[in-house]
């Protein structure tokens, strides 16, 4: 068990490390616009600089699974199973449960137009039988693409250190969308996913804040900041745009249409123009922590006496983020009661992400022991309930608590 634990903690410490190198600078954000047809760069900044993608992963997902459909390795009817690890995923999600089926057709549109994670992680079990092989299937499918920066460790975009990317690869893998699935493209401009009894509006706000956008996919985390895969159309001509590190969603869509009116004002004619291909990059260097600064900091919530001193004691559980601090109580609350023949110890805590526009409470056991804390893991994952083993230092992080 030492082993596998100390490769988590290892990964998270990674983690870790990012904010304080950032608070020295605060990044710029990476930009890049370009031709769909041609490829000619209209704009770039930092172009080729590393960043965590975060869920803007979900359009090369969405790419694997345009491919095992092609090649009839999966059918849009098919029904595929739910695993636990699946129905285990942190929000967004669809809200799977654990083994049910769900045709490919909708784990596709929750991927797309809810950034589903759940709905990634069963179409990456479908595809290549573990996410971990779906993984490594997206970073050998992405370097063939020309993405020579990037790498893949899940199928979601939920924050790990070594899934990176660039500018540069994303606006290849907008133009691959387009070029080798044109039938399936149509998907990113999808503005509802019916689900159950009613149907669930698209996560993408870039489709309804500029004429002629047709998607692409956005992502968040506090590492990646606010992130931007986007294309639009006008006078029968498309553009591929990208946006990185954006302070806030609203900034990072300004710059879009910004970056978009300059290129369909500028010439269509793309000689003498640079090339998207002619753009270079190390393959290894320092991934900003872009919203290290302060800007995803957590507070505690009103009735939680033990962070009087703003620190949470030993080994916790993150069990996700929800929408009120009466949610998060009632998850910490069923899940000790899933626990209580596995470890009695530890104390409640719902941590509120205050210095955010839509406020988020994460529901948390703390004080825990390492040995209990990764048993009670193995335990509700077992079940299929999400659980996060997070070591004392990480705990305090914002990193840590932002599902």
């Amino acid at each position: 068990m030492r082993g596998r634990w100390g490769a988590a903690v290892l990964a998270a410490a990674l983690l870790w490390l990012s904010p304080a190198a950032a608070k020295e600078a605060r990044p710029e954000p990476a930009y890049l616009v370009v031709d769909a047809a041609s490829g000619a760069v209209l704009a770039e900044q930092n172009a080729t600089q590393p960043r965590y993608p975060a869920s803007v992963t979900k359009a090369m997902t969405a790419y694997m699974v345009f491919y095992a459909l092609a090649e009839g390795r999966l059918a849009l009817d098919q029904q595929v199973p739910v695993s636990a690890r699946a129905a285990g995923q942190p929000p967004t999600k669809l809200g799977l449960r654990a083994g049910t089926k769900a045709t490919v057709k909708l784990l596709l549109e929750a991927l797309i137009v809810r950034s589903a994670n759940d709905a990634a992680v069963a179409l990456a079990e479908a595809v290549s039988g573990s996410e971990a092989q779906f993984a490594t299937a997206m970073t050998r499918k992405a370097q063939a693409l020309g993405m020579t920066q990037t790498v893949f460790a899940n199928a979601s975009g939920l924050p790990d250190a070594a899934q990176v990317t660039t500018a540069r690869d994303l606006a290849i893998l907008g133009r691959a969308l387009i070029a080798d699935f044109p039938d399936r493209f149509s998907l990113f401009s999808k503005r509802h996913v019916a689900f159950g009894q009613g149907s669930q509006p698209t996560l993408n706000g870039w489709l309804g804040s500029y004429p002629g956008a047709e998607g692409i996919k956005t992502g968040f985390t506090c590492g990646s900041g606010y992130n931007l895969l986007a294309a639009a159309t006008r006078d029968g001509r498309r553009l591929i745009g990208v946006v990185l590190g954006g302070m806030t969603g609203g900034a990072r869509n300004t710059l879009m249409r910004k970056l978009m009116d300059q290129g369909f004002a500028g010439p269509s004619d793309a000689s003498g123009a640079v090339l998207i291909s002619a753009l270079r990059g190390a393959p290894r260097s320092i991934v900003p922590y872009v919203l290290g600064n302060g800007s995803c900091a957590v507070a505690p919530s009103a009735g939680t006496e033990i962070m009087a001193k703003g620190e949470l004691p030993g080994w916790g559980l993150v069990f996700g983020s929800f929408v009120s601090k009466a949610e998060a109580s009632a998850r910490i609350e069923e899940n000790q009661s899933a626990l209580k023949d596995v470890v009695r110890k530890g104390q409640a805590a719902v941590i509120a992400r205050t210095s955010i526009a839509t406020h988020r409470y994460s529901a948390l056991l703390v004080g825990l022991e390492e040995n209990d804390a990764g048993s009670a893991c193995r335990h509700l994952q077992a079940m299929g309930i999400y659980c996060l083993a997070v070591p004392p230092k990480l705990l305090n992080s914002p990193q840590a608590l932002w599902r």
